[in-house]
């Protein structure tokens, strides 16, 4: 092609057609170019794949983050139902001198001074945040909803962390008081079990402790758990990942079975009142048509907690035929079971 160019050049020149030289020096010129604006192109269309592929790369690592969050946060949830009834039974007076002194008691001695440190996982979102500039457009709504999670939503989940660490530590401290607390078991001492039955500063530390972890703490927990999945479904949909197999992924249709009225199973006077709204949350209304509690979904199809700071967890059951559907509320040391009644 080169050799081609040069006999042409040399053949206007040959000829003295200096004119037609001159215009052909000049195409060639646009022509050179042209290529080199093409190539420019190519290898920035090149590298803006590369950058891009590396963009979807940190984000595929966001979201192995969030799904471990998700999977923390459930496991605080469930842990704090269970601890719910415990400080139910502690602070509504049914536990007896017996229950304290059997060998397997020591979940209703630890019940108030057990910690809980969440702590979410940041690491693929610091890489993200070190690499601002290089994220497309088609995830700045994804980074929105992601720098609300690791900001206000965060700093409330590590605020009440510190909060319910703190009164911990505190309340051993007055335990470090007493003088049989270096006595080594504390289910053979009459003191130490009568302080925990009959002292009223025993009791006020349980329900603070109680606020503390329940209102505070879970409800936290709960709210990050909650945006988690919602960052979890929009940076999901912009890589085009399918979410179906997804426990903690809401699914609308097997809410619409749950939509209807209920009858507590020990008191038909009793009732409630599932709908839903507009952000596909369950709504129940019960004994009261002003109180209302949003249900959060927790996992599989069946598990939802209460966004309400004094709610529990809800786990709705279908018989196998699915004609029979039950709403049991776990809320405090005794759960409380509704039962669908059929249109």
């Amino acid at each position: 092609m080169i050799k081609f160019f040069r006999t042409i050049r040399k053949e206007l020149l040959t000829k003295n057609k200096i004119g037609k030289y001159l215009l052909y020096a000049l195409g060639e010129i646009i022509l050179v170019i042209v290529g080199i604006l093409i190539a420019l192109n190519l290898n920035q269309r090149s590298e803006q794949k590369k950058a891009e592929a590396k963009i979807d790369a940190i984000f595929e690592d966001v979201l192995k983050d969030l799904e471990t969050d998700i999977s923390r946060s459930t496991a605080y949830i469930d842990i704090y139902q269970r601890k719910d009834s415990l400080l139910s039974l502690v602070l509504n007076t049914d536990l007896t001198y017996k229950d304290y002194a059997k060998e397997d008691s020591d979940p209703i001695w630890r019940a108030a001074l057990t910690m809980g440190f969440y702590t979410p996982s940041d690491n693929a979102h610091k890489v993200l945040m070190s690499n601002i500039d290089a994220i497309p457009e088609k995830y700045s709504q994804s980074v929105s909803f992601l720098n609300e999670l690791h900001g206000t939503r965060r700093q409330s989940v590590e605020r009440f962390n510190k909060r319910l660490n703190d009164h911990v530590i505190e309340s051993n401290d007055i335990l470090a008081e007493k003088p049989w607390y270096t006595e080594p078991d504390h289910k053979k001492s009459t003191e130490a079990i009568m302080y925990r039955l009959n002292d009223y500063r025993y009791k006020n530390r349980v329900k603070k402790y109680h606020g503390i972890v329940i209102r505070n703490h879970r409800r936290t927990i709960l709210f990050y758990r909650a945006h988690a999945v919602r960052c979890y479904e929009e940076i999901a949909s912009v890589l085009n990942k399918m979410t179906d197999s997804l426990d903690f992924i809401t699914d609308e249709e097997v809410l619409n079975h749950y939509v209807g009225s209920y009858v507590r199973s020990t008191n038909h006077e009793s009732k409630a009142e599932i709908t839903i709204n507009n952000d596909g949350f369950l709504i129940v209304n019960r004994e009261h048509p002003l109180q209302e509690d949003g249900l959060i979904h927790i996992s599989s199809e069946s598990k939802f907690s209460s966004a309400n700071p004094i709610g529990g967890v809800f786990t709705f059951n279908k018989s196998n035929s699915g004609d029979n559907i039950t709403m049991t509320i776990h809320e405090g040391h005794i759960p409380v079971t509704y039962t669908k009644l059929n249109p």
